[in-house]
């Protein structure tokens, strides 16, 4: 499903001007890296990337889906974490998204 999310962030956000630069996640959140357009009210493009996303993958994978939700639970929480990396170097930054799991992606049998 990641990989599918990931697919449906990149179109958003390049129809948005910006560029996903990294993308990881685990079984209840994901962690983004953005090149953001300056233009873009962050909480409706991350709006957008939610409602997209939600209606891509409900559509791929209903099955697996309804397993953990049903009726018209939603599959993003209305939460959201944005974070500046300011200075740091960009790669501690990739770094840090793709070593997101702490083992738990590991101990669940996946990678």
């Amino acid at each position: 499903m990641i990989q599918d999310m990931k697919e449906v962030f990149e179109r958003v956000l390049s129809a948005n001007n910006s560029k996903l630069e990294d993308c990881n996640g685990e079984p209840d959140h994901v962690h983004l890296l953005v090149d953001l357009h300056p233009d873009n009210n962050i909480s409706d493009l991350i709006a957008s990337l939610k409602s997209a996303s939600s209606r891509i993958l409900r559509e791929k994978y209903k099955s697996e889906i309804d397993k953990y939700y049903w009726g018209k639970a939603k599959l993003w929480h209305d939460s959201k974490c944005v974070v500046s990396y300011g200075g740091a170097p960009l790669q501690i930054v990739k770094d840090y998204i793709q070593n997101q799991s702490g083992g738990r992606l590991e101990k669940l049998g996946a990678s």
